[in-house]
């Protein structure tokens, strides 16, 4: 009787907090030991978020109420030795949820057709809930093969011997929390501040008199801003944490302005160029996330029936 081998290596899951719109994702290896499977996650307003007074400290991806979250899976199959059909499905569960949603062309009853060298992509979107709240949701990501057409169970995993089903279940990465408007908006602000601030303070030890004093200024006003907005959260006043966070990003940007007026300096144009582009509003409005899967692979000596 021939033999059926099935080895499933380590799994190693690398988060990227926010992932800039231009960011490439690297060719993705699925059915492969010693690479993975890409995947990212659009339809976050805030990935990886992490902040003192607004998360307490927690690491968190954020989401509007109602939001349609898209899970993007690309998928390329090896060429082993004994090269055979994958027969794949990939589905997503969050924990409201009863079952696993599938890629419509990667589902239980039209399991998506892979060979040899052939790469694949399918996306799956799922509606969030409606109700808000600091409440962590998680999920998970089941990517199978098996027989060509048929279920793969969702209690599956890679020490299946001989029933010709193989799987990875990969647990998504940051909790998920669904917020209300203002509190993203909140938070929203309250990140491209900070990140102005920080930008402004470095370039202002490297700056001469003039502008740079009008700078300082402009920028003790933002973080008094920021502040204001950080008692405003704990004391439950979300508008109003918004309101002052905003006012800190117009404090922020003024003083990234008067550093471009210093002396027409090119560098310092540069240098607030990157701040305004680069490290602020870009980053909001699309959630990233890159998981490796460390190794899926399946190896049979004939094709699945």
């Amino acid at each position: 009787m021939q033999s059926k081998k099935i080895l499933v290596a380590c799994f190693s899951l690398l988060l990227v907090g926010l992932a800039l719109p231009t960011y490439s994702i690297p060719r993705a290896h699925a059915f492969l030991a010693t690479n993975g499977i890409s995947v990212t996650v659009s339809g976050l307003s805030l990935t990886g978020y992490s902040d003192p007074t607004i998360t307490g400290g927690s690491t968190v991806d954020l989401v509007a109420p109602g939001a349609t979250v898209t899970v993007n899976v690309a998928l390329f199959a090896d060429n082993p030795t004994n090269a055979y059909q994958r027969n794949v499905t990939v589905g997503v569960k969050f924990d409201w949820m009863t079952a696993y949603q599938n890629a419509s062309n990667a589902g239980p009853t039209n399991t998506l057709t892979m060979t040899a060298n052939q790469e694949a992509a399918v996306s799956i979107s799922v509606s969030v809930l409606s109700t808000t709240g600091t409440i962590p949701h998680t999920w998970t990501l089941l990517v199978g093969d098996g027989p060509q057409n048929k279920p793969i169970p969702s209690t599956c995993s890679g020490s299946i011997q001989g029933t010709g089903n193989a799987c990875v279940i990969l647990s998504g990465g940051f909790p998920v929390e669904i917020w209300s408007g203002d509190q993203i908006s909140a938070a929203q602000a309250k990140f491209q501040a900070g990140k102005t601030i920080g930008y402004v303070s470095s370039a202002i030890g490297f700056g001469g008199s003039g502008a740079t004093t009008t700078a300082a200024s402009q920028l003790a006003q933002a973080r008094t801003e920021s502040d204001l907005g950080d008692q405003s959260w704990t004391n439950g006043d979300f508008s109003g944490a918004k309101t002052h966070y905003q006012n800190a990003v117009t404090d922020a940007n003024a003083a990234a302005s008067s550093l471009a007026n210093l002396g027409g300096g090119s560098t310092n144009a540069g240098i607030v160029s990157t701040i305004l582009s680069g490290a602020g509003i870009a980053m909001f409005g699309v959630g990233g996330l890159l998981a490796g899967i460390g190794g899926f692979f399946y190896l049979r000596r004939k094709p699945k029936a």
